[in-house]
């Protein structure tokens, strides 16, 4: 009995599993995280998941990617070994850390980092671009578009990869601009250079702007609408900023997989591996209403019909293409199908 009062009190100054503790989960942001584009999508779906699973996210902002393995060290180090790293900015920092921390589970978004504790989740980007390019070609008066990326990451030139083919498309003679904004990571929240940027466009003859450029794309769409011009959207549905500019969003439904994702988590069915949603997945599309106000109800078809096409493999759109390496991009009419090729 004595043995067994001994144990008890041993065990009682045992600290408890880590896996057991309430705030076993942490996320990790860059830049600001209530940016009404991006980074707030992932807030929405980590504060629906506490609020149904009584749980709590430990949550850390970065400012650059040499803060990335810090972060990811502290958190690891301090028992919260279940991570979701938000955008590609973690990319390096988990090619190097996963190896070391074997007894971690990591979640990427945006990246492509292959581990057997690591889950990374990609999107169709293009496809949504692409409904926007169209979009964007049929609303256009000057026939000239403007897509302006923060920094020529892989997910940011799907987008413009996407636009410039979803351009094409409508079969119309278009001019379509692609500008890059830096070559590092601060251009996600360069906000006075996405106004110049902006602006600089414009003044080429750009009347339809596609930021794809985090949070500093507000500024690009402000710009845009305080010229009397139009804007595109990105990742979330952006038309309360400048309503009556914003002929549509190209949706990326970061909540719905983030969501999903931290869901399994909690559950228990996390796995390793490597996810790609697209518009047959519902990861990517483009926002219907109020298009009308820029577009004619065939137009509209035209969208929706090649939106069908792709989401039943009917219609591929492709990642890169050297049409997409242009600066500036002149299509002539017979660069694209006549509409009826779309219907």
């Amino acid at each position: 009995m004595r043995l067994f009062y001994a144990l008890m009190i041993v065990l009682s100054f045992l600290p408890a599993p880590l896996a057991c503790a309430s705030d076993d989960y942490g996320v990790i942001y860059s830049g600001q995280k209530d940016d009404q584009v991006y980074n707030s999508l992932v807030v929405s779906a980590t504060e629906r998941l506490e609020a149904e699973k009584g749980i709590r996210f430990r949550q850390r902002v970065i400012n650059s990617e040499q803060d990335s393995a810090e972060a990811i060290r502290a958190f690891v180090d301090r028992g919260i070994t279940t991570l979701l790293l938000v955008g590609y900015v973690h990319d390096k920092a988990l090619v190097h850390l996963a190896p070391i921390y074997p007894h971690a589970r990591f979640t990427i978004i945006d990246s492509a980092v292959k581990a057997p504790n690591v889950r990374s989740i990609r999107f169709r980007e293009q496809e949504a671009g692409f409904l926007a390019g169209m979009a964007a070609g049929f609303a256009s008066k000057s026939a000239k578009l403007a897509f302006i990326g923060a920094v020529a990451t892989p997910p940011v030139q799907r987008f413009g990869c996407g636009f410039v083919q979803g351009a094409r498309e409508t079969g119309r003679p278009l001019s379509v601009i692609t500008r890059y904004m830096t070559k590092d990571m601060d251009g996600f929240r360069d906000r006075r250079l996405a106004r110049v940027v902006a602006e600089e466009l414009i003044n080429e003859g750009a009347d339809v702007v596609f930021p794809a450029a985090g949070v500093a794309s507000r500024d690009a769409l402000l710009t845009a609408a305080q010229a009397g011009h139009m804007g595109i959207g990105v990742d979330s549905d952006q038309e309360t900023l400048a309503p009556g500019h914003i002929v549509t969003t190209a949706l990326k439904r970061v909540d719905v997989a983030v969501y999903g994702a931290l869901r399994d988590l909690v559950d228990g069915h996390w796995s390793a591996g490597s996810q790609e949603l697209g518009i047959a997945d519902g990861g990517v599309d483009w926002v219907r209403q109020g298009a009308d106000r820029f577009l004619t109800p065939d137009q509209i078809r035209a969208i929706e019909n090649a939106k069908h096409r792709i989401r039943t493999g009917h219609l591929t759109v492709r990642q890169t293409d050297a049409v997409c390496e242009q600066p500036e991009l002149r299509l002539a009419a017979q660069d694209a199908p006549p509409a009826h090729h779309l219907q």
